[in-house]
């Protein structure tokens, strides 16, 4: 087994170029949407797992949700998304049956970069979910260890999941980077703004507070508008007017004075 970075020829083979991990529908787009949307407009392969369907949610049935979370997608013009149904409320990396149930749709989509959202804190779900994926990114690449695909529905509905390869070996292992840390990388978000607040208003059962809505910190007026303070505060670090933070232990193999800015 190759026990280092992907070479050339398993690089060559990746199915996608960004697998997105997120403990429910709404997370990804919150914590990343701008991210996510900015890399699908440029043509690359950008996929969503959400690891429950957020049966335990305050507002919203699991159906409903998935239902919007098929038009966020489409705002964001990302590739495919997938639901899996584990438990919500109890991811955990600590339980092998989730980490194989990562493990092995990471072996499917075969990504260049993995990436865990949304941000580590308040649900326990989102305080897991970073050290979920690494372990999973990690077993992933061990061909000894079995995983198989767990139950799933796909958006499309016509998305193909190939099968499992034997393992595989991610290039970078990124977390949204909470406020208040410092990031080791920035994504520019200004141009794909809209298409996040696009994707964002899809979520109907859980940004709006309708009547009969159980309160939520989510549906509060004004937690969008927290979300772009957020986005202003990171894009003031990066010099831009917007922008999303990461955090990763990997870095990256220059060949030559990137065209990109650094900061």
């Amino acid at each position: 087994m190759n026990d280092g970075n992907p070479d050339t020829a398993t690089a060559a083979r990746a199915g996608v170029d960004l697998l997105c991990v997120s403990p429910h529908t709404d997370d990804a787009e919150i914590a990343c949407g701008g991210t996510l949307a900015r890399f699908a407009a440029r043509g690359r392969r950008v996929w969503l797992l959400d690891l429950t369907r957020g049966e335990l949610g305050s507002n919203g049935t699991p159906d409903e949700r998935w239902r919007e979370a098929a038009g966020a997608s489409a705002a964001l013009g990302i590739a495919g998304r997938l639901q899996a149904a584990l438990p919500d409320g109890f991811i955990s990396a600590e339980r092998p049956e989730q980490v194989a149930a990562v493990a092995a749709v990471i072996r499917s989509l075969r990504p260049r970069w993995l990436l865990a959202a949304p941000v580590p804190r308040r649900h326990p779900d989102h305080q897991a979910i970073p050290a979920l994926v690494r372990k999973a990114a990690f077993m992933a690449r061990l061909a000894s260890w079995p995983a198989a695909l767990p139950e799933l529905r796909a958006w499309p509905a016509t998305a193909a999941i190939p099968a499992p390869a034997p393992l595989w070996i991610c290039e970078a292992v990124l977390t949204v980077c909470p406020p208040g840390e410092r990031p080791n990388l920035y994504v520019d978000v200004t141009e794909s703004w809209a298409a996040k607040l696009a994707a964002l208003r899809c979520y109907a059962t859980q940004l709006e507070r309708a009547d009969g809505a159980r309160p939520t910190v989510i549906n509060e007026p004004a937690f969008l508008d927290q979300v772009e303070r957020w986005s202003r505060a990171w894009g003031f670090q990066a010099g831009v007017p917007l922008a999303e933070a990461f955090a990763t232990d990997q870095a990256p193999l220059l060949e030559d004075l990137p065209a990109e800015r650094w900061v």
